[in-house]
């Protein structure tokens, strides 16, 4: 009797893209500390506004890379 595996499948990623709650609440972490530290130290509504969209895009560009 052959018990071996003939064409064995690769494990499947999870289900929902791999990112789990924990990794997500710490990245919006990260980007609320580093707006609002942008806002402590130039204390600059455009400045901090101006980080926001740029630290939107690149929390994007990071979700899309991970996929």
């Amino acid at each position: 009797m052959d018990t071996s595996i003939r064409n064995p499948t690769p494990p499947s990623r999870r289900p929902g893209g791999g990112w789990s709650a924990g990794r997500l609440v710490t990245l919006i972490n990260a980007v609320l500390a580093g707006v609002g530290g942008v806002y402590l130290v130039t204390e600059s509504v455009t400045i901090t506004i101006v980080a926001a969209g740029m630290a939107v895009i690149v929390v994007a560009l990071v979700l899309r890379a991970q996929r």
